[in-house]
């Protein structure tokens, strides 16, 4: 298996940065300081990180080079995509930082200062920066609001589990689309940082909360959207991707939400969906048959012990064949941590009370499934989802699909074809391929149900 692709997740890559930035009108309503962006397209190299190339921000400060092999920031060694973001987020717009790197075989040591990363822009919107408190520190609020007098619908925007920054993505990015399609529709739409991403501040790092540290992050944003004055509250929305799917309805079942929507999710337990995500997975990689069976085995061995007999993952990787299997498959990094995250957010999953949060769900609910999804692959679990809510509350829930539509939102072909392009590393073209029936559906349903 594909240690890239072994999980439900929609991962924006470190390395694949925003290049256009747009023109639009910042508003600063308790802005957090803006953190270090580097600027570069990097890739790992030995001993370092090597430049691909330099499109802004820090890079373009220190006049790094394509194939500059950086060593260190500020004496602090860098040797993959994550060490960087990490040295980066240690400093803010304006800090002075030393890079050492070598170019052209040689050693050199480069001053520069800090240039704080691209903003999130909105052709058809106001985007308005701002924070929300959370565990001692705060969280970085970004708001996209329609322009205007009077009160708006609003949209919280929940994202996949990987620990990535919804701040400056660029206009090709599906999250992106989400969010414009709704603001451009006349919704304020508001996302909020997970812990330690983007401008937040003295929060836990992102790969250290739980689930239901997330939940709360979620929720803090969810109250934060209900006390904007220009917030219309009678017409809440929540819009949730992948692991989003989970943590909407944990909100939606105990606020008064007008209406959720859910794109590429699951309503399995985590140990059902791991063994049989990593069954379809095998197959579309096309593994020989008896490699293919003796992998689904140990994986099935792994999960139990795992999510079922709650074993650490050291004490399973005791075993040298599972060892290998975790390290390969599971991003195991031979401590706590499996798929980017700690070893509790994801058993925090298995035990979540994912179906009673749909059955305390009193809002409209729209279950969106891709046809081609090869990471939220079922649709016996989108329907589910629907059933289960119109059982406790009738005709309040629908379910669309989309024919060849992926976990990215985007065209991609069939199943295999999806899975092929992805694996290759061909996210762009994904991003271009973006389905644009899946955010006309979304804003148009909604619009039909605001009061």
């Amino acid at each position: 298996m594909r240690k890239s692709i072994t999980s439900l997740r929609f991962h924006y890559p470190a390395w694949f940065l925003a290049l256009v930035l747009l023109s639009t009108t910042f508003s600063h309503a308790q802005t957090l300081p803006r953190k270090g962006w580097f600027g570069a397209r990097i890739v790992p190299e030995s001993g370092g990180i090597r430049i691909t190339e330099v499109v802004g921000g820090t890079s373009a400060n220190a006049k790094l080079q394509k194939d500059d092999i950086v060593t260190a920031i500020s004496g602090l060694p860098v040797t993959t995509p994550q060490e960087m973001v990490d040295a980066m987020s240690r400093y803010g717009e304006g800090d002075k930082i030393t890079i050492d790197l070598i170019r052209e075989g040689k050693k050199i040591n480069i001053s520069a200062k800090v240039a704080g990363r691209q903003r999130s822009t909105d052709p058809a919107a106001e985007v308005v920066y701002d924070r929300v408190p959370f565990k001692g520190g705060h969280l970085s609020v970004i708001i996209n609001k329609p322009a205007g007098t009077g009160r708006f619908p609003a949209v919280l925007f929940v994202p996949g589990y990987t620990c990535s920054s919804v701040d400056g993505l660029p206009a090709d990015h599906p999250y992106e689309r989400i969010v414009r399609a709704f603001s451009a529709a006349g919704f304020v739409v508001v996302r909020v940082e997970k812990s330690g991403l983007g401008d937040s501040r003295d929060t836990p790092d992102c790969r250290m909360t739980t689930l239901t540290d997330e939940v709360e992050s979620f929720k803090a944003g969810f109250e934060k959207m209900k006390s904007l004055p220009y917030i219309d509250a009678a017409n809440l929305f929540i819009f949730g991707h992948s692991m989003g799917g989970i943590i909407a309805p944990a909100i939606s079942a105990t606020e008064d939400v007008k209406g959720v929507i859910v794109y590429g999710t699951t309503a399995k337990s985590w140990f059902e969906y791991q063994l049989e995500m990593n069954r379809l997975q095998l197959k579309l990689a096309h593994t020989p048959p008896l490699e293919y069976e003796a992998k689904c085995r140990i994986q099935g061995e792994i999960a139990y012990e795992y999510f079922i007999e709650k074993k650490a993952l050291e004490t399973i990787a005791a075993d040298p064949a599972k060892a290998d299997v975790l390290k390969t498959d599971w991003q195991y990094d031979g401590k706590s941590m499996i798929f980017e995250r700690n070893q509790e957010y994801w058993r925090q999953i298995q035990d979540y009370p994912l179906l009673e949060n749909w059955k305390n769900t009193k809002a409209q609910v729209l279950v969106l499934f891709g046809e081609s999804d090869f990471q939220a692959f079922s649709k016996a679990d989108h329907e589910q989802i629907v059933d289960l809510v119109n059982h406790y509350h009738p005709g309040s829930a629908t379910l669309v699909t989309f024919p060849e539509t992926d976990h990215y939102l985007a065209r991609s072909g069939s199943m295999q074809q999806a899975f092929d392009l992805f694996s290759g590393g061909h996210i762009k073209e994904l991003f271009d391929a973006f389905n644009p029936e899946v955010t006309r559906t979304s804003v148009e349903w909604a619009q039909k149900i605001v009061r």
